[in-house]
């Protein structure tokens, strides 16, 4: 009984819930099996974990009926029919929260019973309640041409032949929510195949990015998955600028998640710039978009992932935003979905490294132990470049050796990122052997082919490339 559906359906409702669901049980416009009400109530004693020995079904049995004999199949009834119930408490629950539904069916009720006035009541308030949707959504245009169409069925058997601009009206209102919906999918789908190398049939994408880019529409989400694409399609500072400056215009009319998707994709391209790149110029305005994006309240998405966290640090650190760094960490450590403890010494330890105290830094690193490969990865190649700094040689050798040993055999790390980390180590290994050398013989012929080894690095990968010019420059005056 435990583990069966029913049971497993009353645990997901809550105190609230489990009260109402009662009341539902006992109205008779839902429920006449008065055997249920009493059968729910035995259950209910049980709520929220139900873990007992009583729950047992001759147990069960003998609750519900007394003084009669045990009879499987009779409880086995009585519990589908509760848990059908139960499913149709769910489906009711779910309409009453849902303010557009609720409308059009009523309205398609007024209209079929001929109660034509308070059908225009409806309407109107209906109309005006979407009209105040600070999001102008999918949603908001799905239910808007609802309503469009319910008023054309209102008018049509009054005065027909005399409301042919609708049709128009219709087809505006179905074309920008179905292409908003279009460019939500493509944009799902242009996101794995880069990620997870995977093709997919992306039917008509030419025609409807050129149709919309000329077309009258003017929907602010619409305009957003548009830019979005047209970023993801081309990547360029022009196309980042247009989705920033879109994002920013429209803030105010999209919903959370749309908001998210904007922020997403404008950290994605300044996090791609500099790791592909090499760019330092966007750091600025990468931290501006982690700031705007921090400003917006995204609790209704979740908790915080320890690598967005993490991330965020490392940018705010980038653009010498110190104390904004430490306001976050103390504001935001509560919201970590997982790994809190890993995840703020390791945040500790790039500031104390930012700060000047790179002994600080090795002893906080020292004490992490994700299991995330790519965070894991992160903080020995930290650790390698604080002993470097700190110029622990022998234990940069060691580790050196230690950290291709693991990328060897990490499976999990894609093979353009082992790359970049087997040049960094071998340049590391160059920088240390160089500065080690007594004679000043071949010392020029060497610097010369670590920059050049440098400059060729297939990317900036958590700014390793940057680090290395940076360590160059300072011990040689480059």
């Amino acid at each position: 009984m435990e583990n069966s559906k029913l049971v497993r359906l009353l645990k997901s409702l809550n105190q609230y819930e489990i009260r109402q669901f009662r009341d539902f049980l006992c109205s008779p416009v839902f429920n006449k099996k008065k055997i249920l009400i009493r059968l729910f109530d035995e259950l209910k004693k049980y709520y929220p974990d139900f873990k007992s020995d009583k729950l047992s079904d001759e147990k069960l049995y003998a609750s519900v009926y007394p003084d009669k004999k045990y009879d499987y199949f009779k409880l086995k009834n009585s519990i589908s029919d509760l848990f059908i119930l139960g499913k149709e408490y769910l489906e009711f629950s779910g309409f009453r929260k849902d303010e557009d539904a609720k409308e059009r069916y009523l309205l398609k009720e007024l209209r079929f019973r001929s109660l034509l006035n308070i059908f225009q009541q409806v309407h109107k308030s209906a109309l005006q309640r979407n009209e105040k949707k600070l999001e102008k959504d999918e949603q908001y245009l799905q239910h808007k041409l609802s309503l469009t169409v319910e008023e054309l069925n209102y008018l049509t058997p009054q005065m027909p032949n005399m409301h042919l601009q609708y049709q128009q009206k219709m087809l505006d209102l179905f074309l920008e929510y179905s292409l908003i919906k279009i460019f939500k999918v493509y944009n799902v789908m242009m996101h794995e195949e880069k990620q997870n190398n995977f093709k997919y049939d992306k039917y008509l994408f030419d025609e409807l990015m050129t149709f919309t880019d000329k077309s009258k529409f003017d929907n602010p989400t619409l305009r957003v998955y548009h830019q979005i694409i047209s970023l993801e399609s081309n990547r360029n500072d022009e196309n980042f600028y247009k989705l920033k400056g879109i994002g920013e215009k429209y803030k105010n009319s999209l919903s959370v998640y749309d908001t998210y998707m904007v922020f997403l994709h404008l950290n994605g391209y300044c996090a791609n710039e500099f790791n592909v790149n090499s760019r330092t110029d966007l750091a600025t305005i990468h931290f501006e978009i982690i700031k705007d994006k921090n400003e917006t309240d995204y609790t209704t998405l979740g908790s915080l992932l320890y690598p967005d966290f993490i991330n965020e640090i490392k940018i705010a650190l980038r653009a010498d935003e110190i104390k904004w760094a430490e306001d976050y960490i103390e504001k935001n450590k509560s919201r970590l979905s997982s790994e809190k403890e890993n995840t703020i010494y390791f945040c500790n330890a790039v500031l104390n490294l930012k700060k000047g105290n790179p002994e600080k830094a090795l002893e906080l690193l020292s004490k992490t132990n994700f299991p995330n490969f790519i965070i894991k990865v992160q903080v020995k190649l930290l650790q390698l470049q604080i002993l470097y700094e700190l110029e622990y040689f022998e234990q940069v050798f060691s580790s050196i050796d230690n950290f291709r040993h693991y990328i060897k055999r990490e499976s999990t790390i894609k093979e353009d990122f082992k790359e970049t980390f087997y040049e960094f180590v071998n340049i590391l290994n160059a920088l240390i052997k160089l500065k080690t050398l007594n004679s000043e013989n071949g010392k020029d012929y060497e610097l010369n082919k670590i920059n050049s080894d440098i400059e060729n690095m297939r990317s900036n990968q958590f700014g390793l490339k940057l680090w290395l010019k940076d360590m160059v420059k300072s011990d040689y005056k480059f």
